[in-house]
Order: structure tokens, then C-alpha cells, then sequence
């Protein structure tokens, strides 16, 4: 099995034995582009490089005729544009893009935001790809016309690999057009944003079986020509997966640049508050309450590589941070350098220190960035929990998961154990979990996590001494959320 995650800082392909023991991996990085303050895109092409170059490193270990399928665990919320060969008329704008501000406020003004979330279980803002759509209608007018596809990125890696359009329901779900309880194309959404529904890729589920690779892909990557390919899902629900949370009540925190938190239910719920999300899982079987993530990994990459060098180690970088006491001595770090997605969706919203003195060290700041991510993250697991969940766990994956002082952290703000897979790049395992259901390798999704999914023997217990210091620190961060709401502008 090949599981690819085509991820927003590169694409990491591992190719899996049909017994879930990893055989080998490669990853190959690209850029973000940022062409201006609130916008973010990437050439699509460069996804597709990423394949290429990634699947054929990891054919160097196993025959070609030996793999029976690959699948996708791709970023959400993305928008690609396509003409009628489905070739890319701009660049993708990717998730962390908020330029579609105006669209998303327009449509308010026709469909209050309640009856949207109702809808779709989304939110209405502009970090879902049906704005971004209805950005390039509004100020591309002339690519816009040439547009006959409108695709997430995961069916922009389907269509390269099978030649078809078809995206699964949970990439599905993050264009906000597609009704989570029906698992179909909300026709009163659709309406409301006026697009062509035939613009959409085909609706099918994570484990669909599409058929074999198209003869260009087979040359490019290596493949033979038999290799099924199996949709796959979004990439934090293939990480979700491949962390193998799939049991009601169980919660997997995906520290990557964003982090998605994701709580699995037997059934679709709705949050009052529309602080977490209603999406379709990779699992048909279940849906996710999550939040699509607000900058986190990408906070502590901005901190390292503007304040210690892009070379600089980040267990070194936190050691000191271990030092600090908890509540880093009244330093207070909101995780909003995009926008903010806890303790409320507010595109407006940016990062800030507060609370800084003479007495400050960078350990403290440190421990401030890392402290601000949990503090979001207990944001999430309250609404989770008011929403219906009965919360009992955290597997926290991605590369934040390396960090024993963030993940001890985490413990102890939310209250929650915490585990942590083998294997903490779970993206494509969640994938490969796909292909190896979809090709018809293992019969269920139940047993697929059985075969791919083991766990270190220690888990982060939460430290009830921290907990007073932390309901402080927590409050103190909510009241300098609320208290610079006005000056955000939103």
C-alpha cells in the first residue's frame, strides 16, 4: 500500500506492507507563497512534482507489481481552478489564505451565519474554498470563465493519478457546500453562492475504488499500470485515522503547521457555539467534531526561524522553556498570526505577546507560544464536550508531537491523557489505511487500524498541581483574546 500526504509544507509518501509495518517513506518540501499580508498559494504543480519524485523513491524498496493501491491524505480547505483538461489556471490558494474576507461577509448578509453552519456544518468564513471560488469570480473575472472545475486539492491529486474528478465526502465538506448529514451537495448553498453545481467533482466515499493509474502517472512515478487508486480523505482525517482514532469520545490532536483537533461521532451533532466543526470522516462509518485548525507548528517555526535561525534545534529552542513555571510568570501568547480559530472563528485576529516585561526571557516566550496552542486546544475540547462528547483522551500526532515538554503541557491544561503513536507522521498512514480497505486488501476500517496502528507505552498523565496555575493562565488568555477583539477590527 502507498499512503501520500500532500500536506502545505511538502509531500510525505510511505509505502506500507499489507500487515501495516512501514517499508519506507520519502518526503520532498515546497513553498508557500505570500504575495501579499492574509494571502497564501501554491503552484499545484509542484503537489504533483511531490508525488512523482516521492512514489518512485519509495519503489526503489519493493517491485512495482507488488503494490496493490495508493491513496491521499490531502490539505483541506484549498481551492484549485481548473479548465476543462483540469490543468490549473492560477495557483491554489491554499488553506491559511484569508483574502475572501468580502465574499464571506456578502454572503452573510443573505444567509445568517447560523442557518450556513445548519447547512453545512461549517462555518461561514472565508478560510473554506467556496470563497475563494467566489473570489476568483469577483476579481479574476476572466480565469474565472475559463474555470470548469472547481477542486480541493485531493481531487486535484485524484484526478492527476486516475484521470477522473472526484473528491470523498470529508475533502467535500471543507468547500462548505455539502450537507454532512446527507453526505450531498447542499442544493439551498449552492444556490445562495451561485455556482454551477457541475463545477463539483463527483461525490463518492474515502474507500472508493476508482480503478487503475492512468498510463502518465505509471510513467511518471514507476507504478504499474494495475495500481488501484483509492480516493483517500482530508488530510486531517487521514491523520486522524492513521493515529487510529476512530471510537467515539476519542480526540486526535494534529500538530503540523495548523492544528486540527478532531473528536470522532457515531453520529452528526451540532456545537451552539460553532466553535468546532460537522465533517465526514475518512471513516464512512463516522464524522469528526473538529476544528480545522488555528497556526500552530507554523508559530513555532515563525519563532525559530526569526529568532534562533531556520538551523536552530527545537529541543533545544524549549529546553530552557522546561524552566519557566506554568502560566510563563503573566506572559500571554494568542496563536492568531493568521487569523484566529479559538477561542472563536475571527479572521481579523492576529498573534500577540502580551503581558511582556524586564523580567521576560525567550525561555518565556517560548513557553508562551507553546502554552498559547494548548489554551486553544482547551477552548475546542469545552465546546467538543458541550456539543454532546463524552472527551476522554488526546493522541496527539504531527511533527508537535515530538516535543515531550508541549505534549506535557497539553496534559495539563486540558486535564486529558495524552498518547502518542509509533508513528507520528500519521497522514499517510491514514491513507495507506484507505488503499488497503478501498483495494479490498482488509475488509474493514476497524481492522486496518488494528494492523497499522501501535503505541508508545507511555503516556503524559495530567499533573493536578499545575491544574490552579493553569485555570488562571487560561483566563488570562480569554480576557486578552476578548479584550483586543475591538482592535482586531472584527
Amino acid at each position: 500500500m502507498i499512503g501520500c500526504d500532500v500536506g502545505s509544507q511538502g509531500t510525505n509518501t510511505a509505502l506500507y506492507s499489507a500487515d501495516g509495518k512501514l517499508v519506507a517513506s520519502a518526503y520532498q518540501a515546497y513553498d508557500v507563497l505570500f504575495p501579499h499580508p492574509g494571502w497564501a498559494e501554491q503552484d499545484p504543480r509542484e503537489w504533483i512534482d511531490a508525488l512523482h519524485n516521492t512514489i518512485r523513491r519509495v519503489l526503489e524498496h519493493v517491485e512495482p507489481s507488488a503494490v496493490k493501491a495508493i491513496s491521499f491524505g490531502s490539505q483541506l480547505d484549498g481551492m484549485v481552478a481548473c479548465d476543462a483538461r483540469g490543468r490549473p489556471l492560477r495557483n491554489a490558494m491554499i488553506w491559511m489564505d484569508r483574502r475572501a474576507e468580502a465574499q464571506a461577509a456578502a454572503l452573510a448578509q443573505r444567509v445568517s451565519p447560523e442557518s450556513f453552519y445548519t447547512h453545512t456544518g461549517t462555518n461561514l468564513d472565508s478560510s473554506h474554498a467556496v470563497f475563494k471560488a467566489l473570489w476568483i469570480r469577483d476579481e479574476e473575472p476572466e480565469i474565472f470563465a475559463q474555470t470548469k472545475k472547481l477542486m480541493p486539492p485531493g481531487s486535484f491529486a485524484v484526478q492527476e493519478a486516475a484521470g477522473v474528478a472526484m473528491v470523498d465526502y470529508s475533502n467535500a465538506s471543507s468547500l462548505a457546500l455539502l450537507d454532512p448529514r446527507t453526505r450531498r451537495w447542499s442544493d439551498d448553498v449552492i444556490g445562495a453562492v451561485d455556482l454551477d453545481a457541475a463545477m463539483l467533482p463527483e461525490l463518492v466515499p474515502g474507500t472508493h475504488g476508482i480503478g487503475r493509474v492512468t498510463k502518465t502517472f505509471a510513467s511518471a512515478t514507476g507504478l504499474a499500470r494495475d495500481t488501484c487508486v483509492v480516493v483517500g480523505c482530508g488530510d486531517e482525517m487521514a491523520a486522524t485515522l492513521g493515529a487510529g482514532v476512530f471510537a467515539p469520545g476519542e480526540v486526535c490532536d494534529v500538530v503540523g503547521t495548523a492544528e486540527p483537533v478532531c473528536a470522532v461521532s457515531s453520529a452528526p451533532r451540532e456545537d451552539r457555539t460553532m466553535l468546532v466543526e460537522c465533517h465526514p470522516h475518512g471513516d464512512p462509518d463516522s464524522w469528526l467534531l473538529e476544528n480545522p485548525g488555528f497556526v500552530s507548528g507554523g508559530n513555532l517555526r515563525w519563532w525559530r526561524d526569526h529568532f534562533f535561525g531556520t538551523d536552530a534545534d527545537y529541543n533545544a529552542i524549549c529546553a530552557p522553556a522546561a524552566d519557566v513555571t506554568p502560566g510563563a510568570e503573566g506572559l500571554v501568547f494568542l496563536p492568531c498570526m493568521q487569523g484566529a480559530m479559538a477561542p472563536e472563528w475571527n479572521g481579523a485576529a492576529r498573534g500577540t505577546f502580551f503581558g511582556l516585561s524586564l523580567a521576560h526571557t525567550r525561555a518565556h516566550m517560548t513557553r508562551a507560544v507553546l502554552e498559547g496552542s494548548a489554551f486553544a486546544l482547551r477552548d475546542i475540547l469545552e465546546a467538543m464536550t458541550k456539543a454532546g462528547l463524552d472527551v476522554r483522551r488526546l493522541t496527539i500526532v504531527g511533527g508537535g508531537a515530538k516535543g515531550p515538554l508541549w505534549r506535557q503541557i497539553k496534559a495539563d491544561v486540558t486535564g486529558l491523557p495524552v498518547r502518542v503513536p509509533d508513528n507520528i507522521e500519521t497522514t499517510a498512514t491514514g491513507a495507506a489505511i484507505l488503499a488497503a480497505v478501498g483495494s479490498g486488501v482488509l475488509p474493514s476500517v476497524a481492522e486496518a487500524v488494528s494492523a497499522f496502528v501501535h503505541y508508545r507505552p507511555e503516556e503524559h498523565v495530567p499533573d493536578a498541581a499545575t491544574r490552579a496555575a493553569y485555570d488562571e493562565a487560561y483566563g488570562r488568555y480569554r480576557a486578552v483574546y476578548y479584550a483586543l477583539k475591538p482592535v482586531f477590527g472584527a
